[in-house]
């Protein structure tokens, strides 16, 4: 085994990543690098160790008894440097008085909320949060400076920015008013008679609906009743028509179904699966604006915040 000085943070960071996502692919991403650069990183770990860390099997990586024992320590360190960092920022950077966060509307309900009391327990007692819907001009409006983060469903390739994967959902629930007739066979088949509502973001490329693919496929092309800009149209929609909706947020779901009139199923794993087949799982991305050194610009409590609210967003 070599010396330990000849490990960096950066390494640990990344050999933390590769034991929670158990991919060099989903470490990579979720810190914004390169594969080949989380790879070396590990090839050098597995040089300081003498031990192979992670050995793949069925296309995942699975952790040594070594890999366990080192994490717990690692980890300790990740979050002793994540403290030295937060008191530093809180000791030395005045924060802005308002900041912008730029949402799609399924992860919309009580985010600015969230921020606001993170930011009273830990910076800034008077700063203002606000939200506004995702666009396509969301990524540019980030590195102009215009906003301060973003939550989406698509990850961004863009230099100047972190792109960072929080989670993915998986499990739909199936949204309809009380009384609807889906519910007395809330099959699939059933489904793909009725129109549906859409959200104007969905976590799926070129916004396709993947019972819609599903009802075409059948030979059955599904109506749209409404594209919603927000949870709140779509509610109405709902409640005015025989119209219905799969939601895979969780707080999204719970927000629905605490108006009045509206009910949820969650659809069981054999239905989620033929209707995502083609469909990768959706996974939600944070992104943040990089200086030209690569360090994050947006705060650390800020970072930690919008993680926290999306992770429990989807619980």
């Amino acid at each position: 085994m070599k010396k330990l000085s000849s490990i960096n943070l950066s390494s640990i960071e990344i050999f933390c990543q590769l034991y929670l996502k158990n991919s060099t692919t989903d470490a990579a991403t979720s810190l914004g690098l390169s594969q080949p650069k989380v790879s070396r990183a590990l090839n050098g770990l597995r040089d300081v160790f003498d031990d192979p860390l992670f050995v793949r099997k069925n296309n995942k990586l699975v952790a040594t008894e070594l890999t366990h024992v080192l994490y717990d320590g690692f980890s300790e360190i990740l979050s002793c440097m994540n403290a030295i960092e937060s008191d530093a920022l809180d000791n030395f950077n005045i924060p802005d008085s308002s900041m912008v966060i730029s949402t799609v509307p399924q992860l919309e309900i009580g985010l600015a909320q969230q921020v606001i009391l993170e930011a009273r327990n830990s910076i800034n007692p008077n700063i203002a949060i606000s939200t506004q819907a995702w666009s396509d001009a969301s990524e540019q409006q980030l590195i102009d400076g215009d906003i301060d983060a973003v939550i989406c469903f698509q990850h961004s390739t863009r230099k100047e920015l972190l792109s960072k994967s929080i989670i993915q959902h998986r499990g739909g629930h199936l949204i309809a008013r009380e009384g609807h007739p889906i519910w007395q066979d809330p099959s699939i088949n059933h489904m793909i008679e009725y129109p549906v509502v859409k959200l104007v973001t969905m976590p799926f490329p070129a916004n396709k609906s993947p019972i819609g693919v599903y009802a075409l496929a059948q030979g059955k092309p599904m109506q749209i009743y409404a594209t919603a800009p927000d949870l709140g149209s779509a509610a109405s929609s709902l409640l005015n028509s025989d119209a219905l909706m799969i939601v895979g947020v969780q707080g999204a779901v719970d927000f629905l179904t605490n108006i009045t009139g509206l009910c949820a199923r969650k659809m069981e794993y054999a239905e989620d699966k033929c209707l995502l087949q083609g469909f990768s799982h959706p996974t939600v991305y944070l992104w943040l604006k990089r200086s030209l050194d690569g360090k994050v610009l947006a705060p650390l409590w800020l970072q930690q915040s919008l993680e926290s609210y999306i992770i429990k967003a989807h619980k």
